[in-house]
C-alpha cells in the first residue's frame, strides 16, 4: 500500500519522536546519579565546616571558663592565706604580750646574753640561740626561723630587714650574724612546677608562670641571664632571687 505524502511525513515525525524518547530514556539514568552526588558532597563539606567551627567555639569557651575557675581558686587561696596570716599575727602578738607581762611579774632579766663580739650563723642557729641576743625575743626569733624555711636559707644578713619579717628594726643587730651560703636550698628551675616557684617569697604567681613558660619554650634554661628579658621581672628582682635558683 502506498502512503500519501502527508502520511509519510506524519510517520517520519512519529519515528523521530520515538527515537528521541528512546535516547533520553537510555542516557538519563546514567547521568542522573552523578548530578545527584554533587549537591550531596557539597552539603557534607558544609556540615564538616560547621562542625569544625562549632568545636573551635566550644574549645575557646572551655578555655575561658577554665581560666575563670583558676582565677577564682587563686583568689580564694589568696584570701584564705591573708586571713591565716592575720590570725597568726594576732596569736603571736598575744603571746608576746603574755611573755612581756610574765617577765615583768617575775622580775626576769636577760641573765644569759651573748657578748658583743659573738657571731651566729643565720642558716644554722635556732630560736634559743637567737634569743640570747639582746633585742631579740621569742616572737622575733620564731619569725626569723620561719622566714628562713620559706626562703630556703639566707644569703645575707640584710634579708632580716625584708618586709615579710614584720616591723622589726634589726639594723643595729646585723653585725651579730653571718651566713653559710652552702646551706641554701636552691630550686631546680628546669624540673620544678609553677607551684614550687610560687611558694618562694621572692617570686609572685605571674613571675613563676613566666619562668615556667620560658623554660617550656626554650626546653632548658642555662643561666640567670635568660630571665632578665622577662617583662614580669625587674632586674633587681632577678638579682634578688638568683641565689635560690639552680640551672643544673
Amino acid at each position: 500500500m502506498i502512503l500519501a505524502k502527508e502520511q509519510r511525513i506524519a510517520a517520519a515525525i512519529l519515528f523521530g519522536i520515538a527515537l528521541i524518547s528512546w535516547v533520553v530514556v537510555a542516557v538519563w539514568p546514567s547521568r542522573q546519579p552523578e548530578e545527584q552526588k554533587k549537591p550531596h558532597k557539597k552539603s557534607w563539606e558544609e556540615r564538616k565546616d560547621s562542625i569544625r567551627i562549632a568545636d573551635s567555639l566550644r574549645y575557646v569557651q572551655w578555655k575561658e571558663e577554665r581560666e575563670q575557675r583558676y582565677d577564682s581558686f587563686r583568689m580564694a587561696d589568696s584570701m584564705r592565706h591573708e586571713a591565716w596570716k592575720i590570725e597568726r599575727q594576732a596569736r603571736w602578738d598575744s603571746m608576746r604580750v603574755a611573755d612581756s607581762l610574765w617577765r615583768d611579774s617575775v622580775g626576769w632579766r636577760y641573765a644569759k646574753k651573748v657578748k658583743k663580739d659573738t657571731i651566729l650563723d643565720l642558716n644554722h642557729c635556732d630560736t634559743t640561740e637567737l634569743q640570747l641576743i639582746r633585742g631579740i625575743g621569742r616572737y622575733t626569733a620564731v619569725q626569723i626561723i620561719q622566714y628562713r624555711e620559706r626562703l630556703g636559707g639566707y644569703y645575707s644578713p640584710e634579708q632580716l630587714k625584708d618586709e615579710a619579717l614584720g616591723k622589726f628594726s634589726l639594723d643595729t643587730l646585723l653585725y651579730h650574724f653571718i651566713v653559710d651560703t652552702a646551706a641554701i636550698q636552691r630550686i631546680p628551675v628546669n624540673s620544678c612546677s609553677i607551684e614550687r616557684l610560687q611558694r618562694h617569697p621572692y617570686i609572685r604567681y605571674e613571675q613563676a608562670k613566666a619562668i615556667y613558660n620560658l623554660r617550656r619554650k626554650s626546653t632548658r634554661l642555662n643561666s640567670i641571664e635568660e630571665l632578665f628579658p622577662l617583662p614580669e621581672m625587674h632586674e633587681d628582682e632577678v638579682k634578688r632571687v638568683a641565689p635560690y635558683l639552680s640551672f643544673e
